[in-house]
């Protein structure tokens, strides 16, 4: 399912028009249809500005892929996440950086002079770590302020 058609399936999931979603994540109507035909594709925030106004995480819009065993079960190691939208690919890609930065300076002890400061660096690292991670997996559900008149249902998944 494209990025459009996720749009248009949780828009309509909710019963709202593209109207009413343009005016809750305060993105015009035209540009929401042109997102849902798959004329345009959303930026990042524009991307986060929907997903709060439909209540739901980001994280809906992600493409997974993943090979099978021979029993048809996903081989967790073979997972790859992607986005349709370059500059998130790019944040996904600091990410991946900042991990493997992140675990050769767990391994490497003998630059440091004493287990203190190897251990200030791991924690300095891991906190910049979680903020990148932050900025990619938001999970922020809020929805538009100051627009009267319109009500979001939110309906369980497993229904």
């Amino acid at each position: 399912m494209t990025t459009g058609e996720k749009m248009k399936h949780f828009r309509n999931l909710r019963g709202i028009s593209q109207e009413t979603l343009g005016q809750l994540s305060g993105i015009n109507s035209a540009t929401i249809k042109k997102y849902e035909y798959g004329i345009r594709n959303p930026k990042p925030g524009q991307l986060m500005k929907i997903a709060n106004a439909l209540g739901i995480s980001i994280n809906v819009f992600m493409d997974f892929e993943a090979e099978k065993d021979e029993d048809g079960s996903i081989i967790p190691s073979t997972i790859k996440i992607s986005f349709k939208n370059s500059l998130l690919n790019h944040k996904l890609g600091v990410y991946m950086k900042a991990r493997e930065l992140q675990e050769n300076l767990i391994n490497d002890t003998e630059h440091f002079l004493s287990e203190e400061e190897h251990q200030r660096a791991v924690e300095a690292l891991s906190k910049d770590l979680d903020a990148v991670k932050q900025s990619i997996l938001d999970d922020s559900k809020i929805v538009k302020k100051g627009v009267s008149g319109i009500y979001v249902k939110i309906y369980p998944e497993n229904e």
